[in-house]
This record gives C-alpha cells, sequence and structure tokens, in this order.
C-alpha cells in the first residue's frame, strides 16, 4: 500500500509542475490592420484619423475630415484606406480626405471601397468632387468587401471575453486620489491582467502600475456591475452613463503611469516614441455602451459596445460594435502577445517522471502477485 501511495504522489507533483500555463493569445486579427474597426455604423464630425478605418455598417461625416493621413509617415503599408460595408455620407462644408501611402508620406485619393452608396450633402456620386469628396470611389458587393466583420467579431469577442475570465495577477491600493496597482506574480506571457471598476474610475485621477517589466502588456477588464454613474469631466460630458444604466461603462480622465513613466509623455499629436515597448489594452467585455471622456494611450477592445466619444484623442486603436464622436484616432498600434495555452516542463519535473516511472517498474511484480493472490481466493457467502 505504502509503494502504491508514494507511487501516485509522484504521479500527482508531476502532473503539477508539468502542469500547462494557460495564457490567453491577444491578437486583434483582423482588426489589427486598422486604427478602428467598427462592426455598425460610424459617425464622426471635424475629426481625423492618422490610420485606415473598417466600418461595416454606414460611415457618416460631418465638414471636413481626414482619413490615413499618416499612412505613409508611419509606414503601414497598402491595403484600402477605408472600408465600408454600408454608405458613405458626407454632409456640411469641408472636404472629406482619404489617404494612401505615397513616398515617404501620404497622399489623397486612397482607396474607398463601399458596398452601397457615396451621398455627398444629399447627391449620390461616383467619382471625387474636389474640396468636397477626395477618394478613390470603389463599389462592391457585399461578397467582394475586403474584409468579413461576422467572423472579426466573432474572434473579437472570444478575445474579449477570455481576457475578462483571465486570473488578475496583482493588487490595487487607493491612496488620496491615486489607484497603485502591484503585480503578485510575474507572468510567464508578460502580461499583467488587472481588473478595475465604475466606482474606482469615480474616485480616482492617477493609475501607477508598479513593478512590471519594461516591456509588459497590461490588460485592464473594465466593470460596472452595480450600474453606477460615470462622474461628470471637464467641459460637460455629450454621453455619460447614468445612474442605473445597465451595461454603460464611463472611462474618464485618468493620468497613468508605468513604473513611473507616464504614458502621455511618450506620445504627441502626431507620432510616438518607437522606443516605449509596453502595451496598454482596455478590455470592455460585456458592456453594451462605453463613454470615452478622456485622452486615451491604449488601445479600446469593446466589441459588444455603442461607443460614445467625446472631443479628446486617443493614442491606439478603437473596437466597437459603433461609433459616435468627436474623438480625434491616432495610430499607435497593438502587437500580437502570447502563445496560447503551452505546457513548461521543468528539469524537476522530469526527474520526477523517470523516478514514477522507476517506481512503477519495481513494484510491477509484487502488486501484480498481490492481486492474483486476491482473485484466487475463494468468495464466501
Amino acid at each position: 500500500m505504502r509503494n502504491i501511495f508514494l507511487s501516485a504522489s509522484v504521479m500527482a507533483v508531476i502532473a503539477l509542475t508539468a502542469m500547462p500555463t494557460f495564457a490567453v493569445e491577444i491578437d486583434l486579427g483582423a482588426a489589427s490592420k486598422f486604427n478602428a474597426f467598427i462592426k455598425n455604423d460610424f459617425s464622426i464630425e471635424g475629426s481625423d484619423t492618422q490610420g485606415r478605418i473598417a466600418v461595416g455598417g454606414d460611415f457618416s461625416v460631418g465638414g471636413g475630415n481626414d482619413v490615413g493621413h499618416k499612412i505613409g509617415s508611419f509606414a503601414m503599408g497598402s491595403g484600402p484606406s477605408l472600408v465600408v460595408g454600408g454608405n458613405v455620407i458626407k454632409n456640411g462644408e469641408g472636404s472629406f480626405n482619404v489617404y494612401q501611402a505615397g513616398p515617404n508620406q501620404s497622399v489623397i485619393a486612397g482607396e474607398l471601397i463601399y458596398t452601397g452608396k457615396v451621398i455627398n450633402n444629399g447627391t449620390a456620386i461616383t467619382s471625387a468632387i474636389d474640396g468636397q469628396v477626395e477618394a478613390q470611389l470603389i463599389n462592391v458587393n457585399a461578397a467582394q468587401l475586403p474584409v468579413d466583420f461576422d467572423n472579426a467579431f466573432a474572434h473579437l469577442n472570444k478575445l474579449s471575453d477570455n481576457l475578462m475570465a483571465s486570473t488578475e495577477v496583482g493588487t490595487s491600493e487607493k491612496e488620496w486620489s491615486t489607484l497603485t496597482f502591484t503585480p503578485t506574480t510575474t507572468p510567464q506571457d508578460n502580461v499583467y491582467v488587472f481588473n478595475i471598476t465604475q466606482e474606482q474610475i469615480n474616485t480616482s485621477t492617477g493609475w501607477n502600475i508598479d513593478g512590471v517589466s519594461d516591456d509588459a502588456t497590461i490588460v485592464f477588464n473594465f466593470t460596472n456591475v452595480n450600474a453606477v454613474a460615470g462622474k461628470e469631466n471637464w467641459g460637460g460630458d455629450k454621453a455619460r452613463c447614468e445612474q442605473g444604466q445597465i451595461g454603460c461603462i464611463q472611462f474618464s480622465q485618468i493620468n497613468i503611469s508605468i513604473n513611473g513613466n507616464l504614458l502621455s509623455s511618450n506620445y504627441e499629436e502626431h507620432t510616438y516614441n518607437q522606443d516605449f515597448k509596453q502595451q496598454v489594452l482596455f478590455n470592455f467585455a460585456g458592456a453594451s455602451q462605453v463613454n470615452l471622456a478622456s485622452d486615451i494611450y491604449g488601445s479600446i477592445l469593446a466589441p459588444n459596445a455603442d461607443i460614445k466619444a467625446n472631443p479628446s484623442t486617443i493614442y491606439g486603436q478603437v473596437i466597437g460594435k459603433s461609433w459616435q464622436g468627436n474623438m480625434q484616432i491616432n495610430y499607435n498600434p497593438f502587437s500580437p502577445v502570447g502563445s496560447g495555452a503551452t505546457a513548461v516542463p521543468t528539469p524537476t519535473s522530469i526527474w520526477l517522471f523517470v523516478l514514477a516511472i522507476a517506481l512503477l517498474y519495481v513494484n510491477r511484480k509484487p502488486l501484480l502477485t498481490k492481486h492474483l493472490k486476491v482473485l484466487k481466493k475463494p468468495i464466501t457467502a
């Protein structure tokens, strides 16, 4: 009996020491090529987007607007600058310009691929109009659209849910109006997951992340399970989560620093610090509405949410169900991280495995003899 227990114990230790480290592979899939990736409608007035945009529904713009004016400068490669699964609707004065990559810069007349109509101040057009709509207008049927939004968002929804289910790697502590996040473990995939509630957003103006690696990926999982109202911000908010509004999360003005390095110091209006390796992803799994009421330094993953953006700037990629607002969307791509679940055997586990096999071999004859003797015993009533 002792030998059986010893063998079983060793095998159990092996199972624990060689157990796979389950990590979520963070890959935005088809969305990775775009600055903004929206499943349904996209509506904006006056502001600009440095990179490409893909919209599954209608794209509406009021006044002047530029799409992709940094495609060349940031070497984003080839491909359509604007993909629209519905209509393109331009209202008001000013020029709507779609750019493409040129020699060391971006030039007007980038590809605008759409399935519906391009409507300029109430009139459908099929070619560019100087000073009004500057783009290569390419009308296609739905099957020819270069983006499969249904498949892309099925992947993004799963990614968002998996990140929300990931184990938090640290703790948070509040002092005055500052929240400090400190890891209690070092994740093998270098992805640090922290959870944040609407209550914590409302009562803080600064977040410090201390003790992470210099090339860490940081994921914030946002929740508002108590349906509390979002706080009022500077300038007044056009969009605000109201008390009792289920599924609404409001991301208000927050200054974020990592290991003492303020994120905003690595970004300017038209560029960002190429030597800055840390990545931040704001995950809104389960949210049906997300209000962006702050300058944001990181990428937004909100595949089920109608995003309402107040006037400000985001430095990152935006993924959402719909978009409405006048936020400037600047380019800062999120790079894939991790390789999924992998078993990482250690030298200790390998030696333990060898030991267990040896014990089973030594014990096999006595154990077999014992069981045969049991079988030969007469059955008595």
